[in-house]
């Protein structure tokens, strides 16, 4: 996102928000520093570090990716929880084969 959508949205939200950079690492259990390289533009969160992050914003990674411009796609809530479901409901099934790919799509691998 070299355009800096990213890190604009995420500060125009975290002041929104009325929180610090200290509360959405607090909220989100990352430190500050990443959350800080996040706003600089230095670093880009994915998978689930950036849902984690949309989350604690009350947003979506659509939003703060650039893809949409709706802060709080009707519906969002409602998919999430659906894809916690879905996991944890077939987690027992799971090989370890799929584990680790599931694992690799969250956290941005391939």
């Amino acid at each position: 996102m070299a355009d800096g959508t990213l890190k604009n949205r995420l500060a125009a939200l975290i002041k929104e928000r009325g929180l610090s950079q200290k509360e959405l690492a607090q909220k989100t259990n990352l430190t500050e520093g990443a959350i800080s390289h996040y706003l600089k533009g230095d670093r880009e969160p994915r998978g689930a570090i950036l849902l984690n992050i949309a989350n604690a914003l009350d947003t979506s990674t659509d939003y703060l990716s650039g893809k949409t411009d709706e802060v709080k796609p009707e519906g969002a809530d409602d998919e999430v929880q659906m894809v916690f479901q879905l996991v944890a409901r077939n987690a027992p099934n799971m090989s370890a084969e799929d584990k680790e790919r599931l694992a690799r799509i969250l956290f941005g691998g391939r």
